[in-house]
């Protein structure tokens, strides 16, 4: 299934709107997040030093004095301290340990207190997360010395990161809202966006579907419109003049070749029909001459339809009068027996039904399919032709015992100069233009027209005409 420019467009802005929500998603919670772990990790930086700073401020602690630094440290009661507190000697070996440390993660805070001299003199942050408890941030750093620069203590602090898993999973909360309701006033924005971009082509589409082969003068009217789209009208109706130029050459050629071809084909039928009168004619040629009439009959038929077809498409109009659809069946039905060799041909038409058309071309129509039904019928078949109504409609129902029609045909079947098939006669056929010819009447005549066919089975041909009314709702003049 091919899917619309419009629709493909939508899609794509849905997509687009959709990856960038969550881009900026994953964003906004990475820069959120170094920001806190900027913050702790500034705060546990300034606490760390100003407790340094106090130890080496106190002229009661240096090296070795390890039982006065803890003294000391116990008996401070600074705001200051942080949360997690651990003091060690310079080769790593735990001091005094203030604040819950979790047991299983002692090991991994001991191994920070083992790090190379040069990194804990400039200090190290590490994170450290275990399954089942809050993730710590800690801070390992020497306090040295001012005479010597030798490490006099080691001291490690340490804040939980439990604030910012819990803003991350409420940040997460407020994005899936925002981006929810963002992502669905954007979506809102631009469809509204679209479908007005798009009502200029609409209009212009909306205009090339009412144009048909007889109304190909018709042009798509200049209006305010994109650049775009105001070229492809102009486009359109360059295309369409050309259109119009050629259909309006090929009626005029068809017609007039039609028209011209009548008279000759008129006089030659006459001069066979004088000989054929003519005494003593030997078989062999009344033979000739039979087969030379049922030629120049069907020379004249094509002729006919050609020039029918022309005038159909020129002139699609006629002044409606109420025929007896009943006399006209029985007068074609009549027609066709004269011409079925080998063949039946049965009619139903109990009653009168009375519909509103033209009577020529009713009987042309009719005339048509019946004279199809006769080409593709082979020696000893039947055709059936049945007239009926309902409250509304007529239906005249014409089927045979023919050779009927594969798919490929039947999708063809209402094209001009498309033929159903090989002929089960003479093998010659017509131009391919009879059931354009009905199609063309029975639209014209607001009625509808129904084919169904199988191959080696036959073909079914119902045309349906709407009844004559008083009241004038009857199809009228085109």
């Amino acid at each position: 299934m091919r899917v619309g420019l419009r629709t493909q467009i939508f899609v794509w802005y849905a997509v687009a709107i959709s990856l960038l929500t969550v881009g900026l998603a994953f964003a906004a919670q990475g820069v959120i997040e170094q920001r806190f772990k900027a913050t702790i990790d500034d705060g546990l930086r300034d606490r760390t030093d100003l407790m340094a700073a106090a130890i080496l401020a106190n002229p009661r602690i240096g090296k070795g004095a390890y039982d006065a630094l803890i003294e000391w440290v116990t008996e401070q009661k600074l705001s200051d301290i942080p949360a997690l507190l651990r003091i060690s000697d310079p080769k790593g070996s735990v001091l005094a340990s203030f604040g819950d440390v979790p047991d299983a993660m002692v090991p991994i805070m001991d191994r920070q207190l083992l790090l190379p001299e040069d990194e804990l003199n400039e200090g190290r942050f590490e994170t450290v997360s275990m399954r089942g408890h809050e993730a710590l941030r800690l801070f390992t750093i020497s306090v040295n010395d001012q005479s010597d620069n030798q490490p006099i203590v080691l001291l490690q602090t340490g804040d939980s990161l439990g604030q910012i898993e819990a803003a991350r999973q409420e940040l997460w909360v407020y994005t899936l809202i925002v981006g929810i309701g963002g992502s669905a006033a954007a979506l809102l924005v631009g469809f509204v966006i679209l479908r007005r971009g798009f009502r200029p082509l609409d209009r212009i589409l909306h205009h090339v579907d009412e144009i048909e082969s007889t109304n190909l003068a018709v042009r798509i009217p200049a209006e305010p419109r994109p650049p775009e789209l105001k070229r492809l009208a102009e486009t359109l109706n360059t295309m369409l003049a050309r259109l119009d130029a050629a259909f309006r050459a090929r009626e005029a050629f068809v017609g007039s070749v039609s028209h011209d071809l009548r008279t000759p084909l008129a006089i030659l039928q006459t001069q066979i029909e004088i000989m054929l009168m003519q005494p003593g004619i030997d078989e062999e040629t009344r033979h000739d001459l039979n087969r030379m009439a049922r030629e120049v009959r069907r020379l004249s038929r094509m002729t006919n339809n050609l020039l029918l077809s022309a005038q159909l498409e020129s002139n699609p109009s006629f002044t409606p009068t109420e025929v007896d659809l009943r006399e006209l069946v029985r007068e074609v039905v009549a027609e066709a027996r004269f011409l079925a060799e080998g063949l039946t041909v049965n009619v139903t038409a109990p009653e009168i039904v009375m519909v509103s058309g033209d009577y020529d071309l009713l009987k042309q129509m009719l005339l048509n399919v019946v004279e199809n039904a006769l080409k593709f019928t082979p020696s000893g078949g039947v055709i059936d032709v049945g007239l009926d109504q309902d409250a509304t409609r007529a239906f005249i129902r014409i089927s045979d015992t023919g050779q009927g029609m594969s798919p490929d045909q039947m999708a063809n079947i209402g094209k001009p100069f498309h033929k159903g098939g090989a002929t089960s006669g003479s093998g010659r056929s017509g131009v391919g233009l009879g059931l354009y010819i009905v199609k063309q009447i029975v639209d014209l005549h607001r009625g509808h027209l129904d084919i169904q066919s199988r191959g080696g089975f036959g073909t079914k041909v119902t045309l349906e005409l709407p009844l004559y009314s008083s009241h004038g709702d009857a199809p009228a003049s085109f």
